[in-house]
C-alpha cells in the first residue's frame, strides 16, 4: 500500500509536467499534420518511391552507387511501395518516424522542458524531416535512440550495435558519428579490460560491435565503383586552398542553419566549443565532443571534395548536437558529479540550442527560403500531383505519353503506377532517374516523331509532358500547332511546372 501511495504522490507532483509535455506533443503532431496535408511531393521523394516499387533488393544494392544514399530508406519503403499503396504513403512513413523521434526526445531528454518545446517546433524536428520524406529522418531517430540506450550500451550490446549498424546505412553523412561512437564504445571496453585485468568486457562488447563493422562493409560494397557514376567528382585542391575551403564551408553550414552572418556564427562556434571543452575536461571524457566535431568537419570536407551538401544534411548536425549534450548529461550521472561548474556549462549549451532553434525558426520564415513556412502553408512546392490528376482523369493508360526530363517527370509518374512514360531523349520506357548519360541524351522534334512512327505505327497522336530541362532542342513555332491540354498556373518552389501537349502526327 505504501508503494502505491508513493507512486500516486509522484504522479501528482509530476502531473503538470506530463500535461505540459502532452500538450506540446499534440501541438507538434497537429502542426506537422497540417503541413503534411498541404505538402506536394517532388522528384527526390518520387525517385526513391519508384526505386522501392520497381527494384528487387538485389537490384537496389547494385543501383545505390548512382543515387548517393545507402539502402536502409529504400528497404524500409519497399514493402509499402510493392504493396501498391499510393505515393503519399512515403510522407506518412516520414511523419511517423519523426513523431516517435519527437516523443522520445520530449519525454526522455535531460533538458529543460521549455527548451525542448521550442526545439520541437524548430526546423530540426518540424517539416524538413517530418513532412518532406527523405532518408535523413532515420538519422534523427537513430541518434535519439542511441542517446536513450547509452546508459545500457554494455548491457544491451546487440541492440546498441544494431542501432549503430542502422545509422551507417541511413546516409553517408552519418558515417562520421557512427564510426566515432563505435570506436569510443570499443575503446572504453578495452580500457576496462586493461584496468580490471580481464577480457570479459571485450567478450561482452563483441556481441554488438561486429554489427556496425559489417554494416560498414555492406556500405563499401554498395558504393564500390562509385566513380562509374557520371555525377561523382572528387575535387583536387592544394593544402592551403583545401583548409581555406573547409573553413569557408564551415561558415556556410552555420550561416545556412542560423540565417546569421559570419560574426554571429564565429561567436556561436567559439562559445559552443569552449563550453563543450570545459564539460569534457570536467568529465574526463572527450567522446561526446569528438563525435560532434567529427560530424561537423566531415560534412564540411565532404562538401569541399565530393558534393556540396544542403540544408537537409546540415539539419542532421542538430541531432548530433542533441546526442552530444545528452551523452554529457549521462556521463555526469554515471560519474555522480554534482559540482556546479559542469552543470553551469551544460546549462549554457542548452541555452545555445535554444538560441539556434529560434534563429532557425526565423530563417525558416525568411522570404528567400525555398522551403519556407509560408510556402509550406500557402505556396506551391511542386505541380506533379495536380498534373498526375489531370492525366488520370483525361488520358487513358493505353495512350502514348512522352516526357522530356526523367527526374522531373518521375514526380508525375510516381502517382501513376498504371501508366507508362517514354523518355524522348532515348526512346526508352521511363522509370526512376539513374543519372546516367543516357537519361541526359538530347534530341529534336523530327527525331522524336520518326521514333514514334517507327515504334507505334498505329498511333495518330501522342502526348508530350513538357517541363524545365527539356531534352528537346528549340521547338520554335512548332508548339503553336500543338493543343495545350494542361499547364501549371504558378511557379513552384522546386521548379516542377508542367505542360501537357496533344500532338497529332
Amino acid at each position: 500500500m505504501r508503494v502505491r501511495f508513493q507512486i500516486t504522490d509522484l504522479f501528482k507532483q509530476k502531473k503538470p509536467d506530463y500535461i505540459f509535455m502532452m500538450m506540446v506533443f499534440i501541438g507538434y503532431l497537429v502542426f506537422n499534420g497540417i503541413l503534411l496535408a498541404r505538402h506536394e511531393m517532388w522528384r527526390d521523394e518520387a525517385n526513391v518511391w519508384l526505386m522501392a516499387r520497381e527494384l528487387s533488393p538485389i537490384a537496389l544494392l547494385k543501383e545505390i552507387k548512382y543515387q548517393g544514399h545507402p539502402c536502409l530508406w529504400y528497404l524500409l519503403l519497399m514493402p509499402f511501395a510493392k504493396a501498391g499503396l499510393p505515393f503519399k504513403t512515403i510522407s506518412f512513413v516520414s511523419y511517423i518516424i519523426m513523431a516517435v523521434t519527437a516523443g522520445l526526445f520530449l519525454y526522455r531528454a535531460p533538458f529543460y522542458k521549455p527548451i525542448k518545446a521550442v526545439m520541437l517546433f524548430s526546423p530540426a524536428f518540424t517539416y524538413y524531416y517530418a513532412v518532406i520524406a527523405r532518408n535523413y529522418c532515420l538519422i534523427a531517430l537513430l541518434l535519439i535512440l542511441l542517446a536513450v540506450y547509452y546508459p545500457k550500451r554494455n548491457n544491451k550490446c546487440v541492440l546498441y550495435g544494431l542501432l549503430l549498424g542502422l545509422l551507417v546505412q541511413s546516409d553517408i553523412i552519418a558515417l562520421a558519428e557512427a564510426g566515432v561512437i563505435s570506436c569510443f564504445w570499443l575503446g572504453e571496453n578495452l580500457w576496462q579490460c586493461y584496468k580490471e585485468k580481464t577480457i570479459m568486457p571485450f567478450r561482452n562488447i563483441l556481441k554488438g560491435i561486429w554489427i556496425p563493422l559489417c554494416s560498414l562493409l555492406l556500405l563499401i560494397m554498395q558504393f564500390y565503383h562509385v566513380s562509374d557514376s557520371p555525377v561523382f567528382k572528387v575535387g583536387s585542391l592544394g593544402k592551403m586552398e583545401f583548409f581555406r575551403e573547409v573553413r569557408n564551408y564551415s561558415y556556410r553550414i552555420l550561416e545556412r542553419l542560423s540565417g546569421r552572418g559570419q560574426i554571429f556564427c564565429l561567436f556561436f562556434f567559439l562559445i559552443c566549443i569552449g563550453l563543450m571543452l570545459l564539460v569534457s575536461v570536467r568529465l574526463r571524457s572527450l567522446q561526446a565532443m569528438v563525435v560532434m566535431v567529427s560530424a561537423f568537419l566531415f560534412q564540411a570536407i565532404f562538401s569541399v571534395l565530393v558534393y556540396q551538401l544542403h540544408i537537409w544534411h546540415f539539419l542532421s548536425l542538430c541531432f548530433v548536437f542533441i546526442w552530444t549534450l545528452w551523452i554529457m548529461y549521462e556521463q555526469k550521472t554515471e560519474k555522480q558529479m554534482r559540482e556546479q561548474i559542469t552543470g553551469a556549462a551544460l546549462c549554457g549549451l542548452q541555452i545555445l540550442t535554444l538560441v539556434l532553434s529560434i534563429c532557425m525558426f526565423a530563417r525558416w520564415n525568411a522570404e528567400e527560403e525555398t522551403s519556407s513556412l509560408k510556402n509550406a502553408l500557402y505556396g506551391s512546392y511542386s505541380d506533379g500531383g495536380k498534373t498526375a490528376d489531370f492525366i488520370k482523369e483525361n488520358i487513358h493508360p493505353d495512350e502514348l505519353i512522352v516526357s522530356v526530363n526523367v527526374p522531373r517527370a518521375s514526380t508525375v509518374l510516381a502517382y501513376l503506377p498504371e501508366y507508362d512514360f517514354y523518355y524522348a531523349g532515348n526512346g526508352q520506357e521511363e522509370s526512376y532517374a539513374d543519372w546516367s548519360e543516357e537519361q541526359s541524351t538530347e534530341t529534336d522534334f523530327e527525331n522524336l516523331t520518326v521514333w514514334v512512327k517507327n515504334n507505334f505505327p498505329d498511333k495518330q497522336e501522342f502526348y508530350l509532358l513538357d517541363c524545365a530541362g527539356s531534352c528537346l532542342g528549340d521547338l520554335g513555332e512548332k508548339v503553336d500547332d500543338w493543343s495545350v491540354l494542361y499547364k501549371t498556373k504558378e511557379e513552384t518552389a522546386r521548379g516542377e511546372e508542367y505542360i501537357v501537349y496533344l500532338i497529332k502526327l
